[in-house]
């Protein structure tokens, strides 16, 4: 019997791995991915902040600011202490915290006469939630009516006042600007990025169980008997790796265009390649970490773990749970030198693009090809590693 056959043989045989570590795991996904709601009105959606604003001056300009904010975003109570603010903060339960300082107004009208910077406010800005900022850039704006006008039109805190809130309310109305590309289902998205981790468990431990069974005695002497080359027994064992990486491939990625990407065959066929390319490298890159892992000899205890470990840290280091822009600058420079930061660049990209022309989809592949690198050279470790370890046993 060939090598390739025994080694199917052998991973049929222990096929509660495929069950747990791909159907499993990848069904969670799709849960994850099934939850997203997709956006396809044309409207631009404004994002309402939760805010409070502590008003310590009491002045008409300063009651112009609050009745603005206010308007603006969704009022919430504060109590003017210390703790109170913190407390809302750290809770995230408000988004946005003006307070405005004792005199502003006075102070305001001063600088105005004079050509200078307007005095500060004090803000506080939640951490969850771009929301928090943008509502910063309104009140910075409607200040900047106010500011204005007191130079310009009138000397009255009140009109000017006025005049800014009626500005402000004239505004025109966005619209988004179509796409030359049929965007990605934003679902089949993070199927993909959350498929990371069930890719890399699953052919690690597949594999790796692979090699250890091939390295039990009666199954080694069975093998050498047998009238083949080392070479041919090498060319199978690899054959049976790599198809066991085209098994979880094909499920991974048509279970996610069956259930959540069936209009993107017709519509963004290109941009959905690029997904399928992308997910294909990572299991390249899975499939030759678990041969390494085999070469070695390690157990399937210690196979399972570094599978399981590695794999939640690769999609964290990636950005397939959480964008790189979130994380500190010292990870997004290692996340560089990790496979699955350029997998997850690559589909990110394809999810953001505007077009499918090759100026557009070649950068896309390029990512691909640099994840897919990666699994070249820990082959190539993987052979020298198994080559040294032959000799020894001589």
């Amino acid at each position: 019997m060939s090598t390739f056959k025994t080694s199917l043989k052998i991973v049929a045989a222990h096929r509660k791995y495929v069950l747990i570590y791909l159907m499993a795991l990848s069904l969670l996904g799709l849960n994850a991915g099934a939850a997203q709601t997709e956006d396809t009105s044309s409207q631009v959606k404004e994002a309402t902040a939760s805010v409070a604003v502590i008003d310590r001056d009491g002045s008409t300009i300063s009651q112009g600011i609050k009745d603005y904010v206010e308007s603006v975003g969704k009022a919430q109570s504060l109590e003017d202490s210390r703790q109170a603010i913190q407390d809302a903060t750290a809770q995230n339960r408000i988004s946005y915290i003006l307070i405005i300082p004792a005199g502003y107004g006075q102070r305001l009208q001063e600088a105005t006469r004079q050509g200078a910077e307007p005095p500060r406010m004090d803000t506080v800005i939640g951490y969850e939630s771009a929301a928090g900022s943008l509502m910063n850039a309104s009140t910075n704006s409607y200040l900047g009516q106010v500011t204005g006008y007191l130079s310009t039109l009138t000397d009255d805190p009140a009109r000017a006042v006025t005049l800014a809130k009626e500005t402000m309310n004239h505004s025109a109305p966005a619209e988004r600007i179509a796409q030359d590309a049929t965007p990605l289902p934003h679902s089949l998205v993070v199927y993909a990025m959350f498929s990371f981790y069930p890719i890399m468990a699953f052919a690690i431990v597949t594999i790796s169980t692979l090699m250890t069974s091939l390295g039990h005695r009666s199954v080694r002497s069975r093998l050498s008997a047998a009238p083949v080359s080392g070479r041919s027994r090498s060319l199978g064992i690899m054959g049976a790796c790599l198809m066991i990486g085209l098994i979880g491939w094909l499920w991974i990625f048509g279970l996610g265009v069956t259930k959540l990407g069936t209009s993107a065959v017709t519509t963004s066929a290109p941009l959905l390649g690029v997904v399928g390319a992308a997910l294909g490298a990572y299991m390249l890159v899975a499939v030759s970490l678990g041969f390494l892992l085999g070469q070695v000899g390690l157990g399937q205890n210690v196979a399972s773990t570094v599978a399981n470990i590695g794999g939640l840290a690769m999609s964290f280091l990636s950005g397939a749970w959480v964008p790189t822009e979130w994380l500190p600058d010292a990870v997004i420079q290692v996340s560089k030198f990790t496979p699955g930061y350029w997998a997850a660049q690559a589909i990110s990209g394809a999810y953001t693009a505007t077009s499918m022309s090759a100026d557009v989809i070649h950068p896309l592949l390029v990512d691909c090809g640099i994840c897919t690198l990666f699994a070249v050279a820990i082959f190539a470790v993987a052979m020298a590693v198994g080559r040294t370890r032959a000799q020894s046993s001589l």
